[in-house]
């Protein structure tokens, strides 16, 4: 049993509650936040190389044996995206300084990003199926507080839109959990696992499996559940933009791809053309969204719903070499969509907009900027050797190996459109004239996460062979439900 495991949501939830308590006293702020953000690094990589070293990981809150405690379950999956989740919040903590203007919008800006790092943790680290409705919903309220915290129409327009599609998740979510609770009597998805296995064609098994896709999809946004986030995405504050599209969206494919792996796995066969229909869709309709914006946040938002499809592409092909490929774009994605995001910000703080035809000239006033963004230009449109090219060859690769002809033409044809639609981003912004000047001066403090973000990108991409052998092992783990399974009901 690792204690290592609670700590990654004790620390930022303790952290959030000691910042509410110091909301008066900003330099005890910056510190606590300072040691808090490395303790939870810390924590975390030591947490995955441990599953690396000996395995999964579990642990018995209160002692309490599964399937009757709450349990906490590290695989190599879920430590992944625990690290990616640092990494960007990291970055995005750093920027809020600089990005927010006053100290009574810091002070609650980071309490409650606090509160949404721990529902995001808890979310990757629970083995039980209620407790993951639970950490969703301490995230779905942090993003509604910090969404709508700065009180302007536009974000409370897109906060109802958030809440909405809030209260519509999380019925469907209690009304599938009652549906496999009245079927298996457990909530712990280990036990569920072996309950399920012999039921796994029957007909309500099936109907609360679709169930879950379309809970877990509405939060990662496939299509045609991503309504919500476009406005969302391009109306909140531009640090927690950076934490919807990096990381916060990933939560919903985490899900997935969990009950998938381990509770459904029979069902896999039967949900295949499904999923995988629905990710072309998502590919191609988010594609052609960002092709039509001229606001450059809503470009971002809707690549970042056809980017999701690209990974539940990966997800769809249900094989080893499909789902490795869709946890290394995962990686991917999120750091580099992270940086763009930012990167955005960094524009709305000098212009007071995100409308393209309003910017330009950005490479004289900062080639650092032009060259940071052009980075991740490349990088999500696929152009070598960025990490970015990597993740569709690893996407492409894996689909062609399977005979998915069909879905890999679909991702051909939609990386053209990113490419085309990023590149024409990019020159607007960074090549045509602009007669008017920036109304503030860029701030090089906004541009130290973008370019850190940037350059890993670009590090991935040079030394991407380990982290994809990583999410090849994590795949491979996935695919053996029966270690998961072990870890949780056998010797403790």
């Amino acid at each position: 049993m690792s204690h290592l495991l609670v700590l990654p949501i004790l620390i930022p939830l303790g952290t959030a509650i000691l910042l509410l308590l110091l909301r008066f006293q900003p330099m005890a702020r910056r510190i606590v936040i300072g040691l808090s953000s490395l303790l939870i690094v810390a924590v975390n990589i030591s947490l995955l190389l441990k599953i690396n070293a000996e395995g999964i990981q579990s642990y018995r809150t209160g002692g309490w044996a599964a399937p009757y405690g709450i349990i906490l379950v590290g695989d190599l999956f879920s430590g992944i995206l625990l690290v990616l989740g640092c990494v960007i919040a990291v970055c995005a903590v750093y920027y809020s300084f600089a990005y927010l203007k006053t100290d009574a919008q810091k002070a609650l800006f980071h309490a409650l990003f606090f509160f949404l790092w721990a529902g995001t943790n808890g979310s990757f680290l629970t083995g039980d199926i209620f407790n993951l409705f639970v950490m969703f919903e301490i995230v779905l309220m942090s993003i509604y507080a910090l969404l709508t915290m700065l009180g302007e129409k536009k974000q409370i327009e897109a906060g109802i839109k958030l809440i909405s599609m809030g209260l519509l998740s999380s019925a469907l979510f209690l009304v599938a959990v009652g549906g496999i609770y009245a079927f298996a009597g457990t909530l712990n998805m280990a036990d569920l696992a072996v309950k399920i296995k012999p039921h796994a064609h029957h007909p309500l098994v099936s109907a609360v499996a679709m169930l879950f896709i379309g809970v877990f999809g509405l939060k990662a946004a496939l299509m045609p559940m991503h309504f919500w986030l476009p406005d969302v995405h391009s109306s909140a504050p531009t640090p927690i933009s950076a934490m919807l599209s990096g990381i916060l969206i990933k939560v919903g494919v985490y899900a997935i791809i969990r009950i998938f792996c381990l509770i459904f796995v029979d069902l896999q066969g039967h949900f295949q053309t499904f999923i995988l229909t629905l990710a072309c869709i998502t590919m191609f309709v988010g594609a052609m969204g960002a092709v039509a914006q001229t606001d450059l946040k809503r470009v971002l938002a809707y690549s970042s719903v056809s980017q999701i499809g690209y990974i539940f592409m990966g997800i769809g092909f249900f094989s080893v070499a499909g789902m490795g490929a869709a946890i290394f774009y995962i990686i991917s994605h999120g750091i580099i969509k992270a940086s763009l995001f930012l990167a955005a910000g960094v524009l709305k703080k000098m212009r007071g907009t995100m409308e393209m035809s309003e910017h330009g000239n950005m490479m004289k006033i900062s080639p650092i900027f032009t060259l940071f963004f052009l980075i991740g230009v490349f990088s999500l449109g696929g152009i070598p050797p960025s990490s970015g090219f990597f993740m569709k060859f690893q996407l492409i690769k894996a689909g062609l190996d399977g005979a998915f002809y069909l879905p890999v033409a679909v991702a051909l044809v939609v990386s053209l459109f990113t490419l085309f639609y990023l590149i024409q981003a990019w020159q607007k912004i960074c090549l045509h004239t602009q007669e008017k000047a920036p109304e503030n001066p860029l701030n090089p403090h906004l541009l130290v996460p973008v370019g850190v973000l940037a350059l890993l990108a670009l590090v991935l991409g040079f030394a991407s062979a380990p982290v994809i052998d990583l999410a090849n092992a994590a795949s491979e783990q996935l695919f053996t439900p029966e270690l998961y399974i072990n870890a949780v009901m056998g010797k403790q």
